[in-house]
């Protein structure tokens, strides 16, 4: 008979206090504070520190044991995207380039291609980087009537860059 059978926590029940004297952090006394803060008080950096502690371990319990209902996962889906797309505004960046690396040195490169970097905000670590052919990205419908307009408008490009070249001063790149 399934009466008999236990009934899996709701997300609710799992949320409630643990009984007195069951806590998930090692030295921990009963109201929450650890014993290290006791005596010198608690600053808004401790709390910070500990609360942390307490929504990571609480995430990971959570996760072990159900399966999150989406109300709980997309206010980080949320957060993780503001914090992305502040590091596209702050860091990123996409170039055209005409040259490649070749060892030591730069060389013309087989063709035009386009770069996208994204580094964090925070410590300038890049964590995206790709590079694409700009003929790739252009064929990759493989539609000709949009290859054709794409190539039409990278003429027109070209001739507005060798227009606007046309009115620099001659420097010491200029091949003439």
């Amino acid at each position: 008979m399934q009466e008999d059978q236990p009934q899996e926590p709701t997300v609710d029940e799992q949320a409630q206090e643990p009984p007195p004297g069951e806590h998930d952090f090692e030295g921990e006394e009963d109201h929450g504070v650890p014993p290290e803060y006791d005596a010198e008080g608690y600053t808004t950096s401790d709390f910070h520190n500990v609360v942390q502690k307490q929504v990571l371990n609480a995430t990971y319990e959570t996760l072990v044991e159900t399966k999150m209902h989406w109300a709980l996962i997309e206010p980080f889906l949320h957060a993780a995207r503001e914090v992305c797309v502040g590091d596209f505004r702050r860091t990123g960046s996409v170039r055209i380039h005409g040259v490649a690396a070749d060892g030591e040195a730069w060389v013309e490169a087989e063709e035009a291609y386009v770069s996208l970097s994204i580094a964090d905000q925070d410590d300038g670590h890049e964590w995206l980087a790709e590079t694409w052919w700009l003929s790739d990205l252009v064929l990759a419908g493989a539609d000709p009537a949009r290859v054709r307009e794409a190539a039409r408008a990278l003429e027109r490009t070209v001739a507005k860059l060798d227009a606007w070249l046309a009115t620099q001063s001659e420097g010491p790149d200029e091949a003439g």
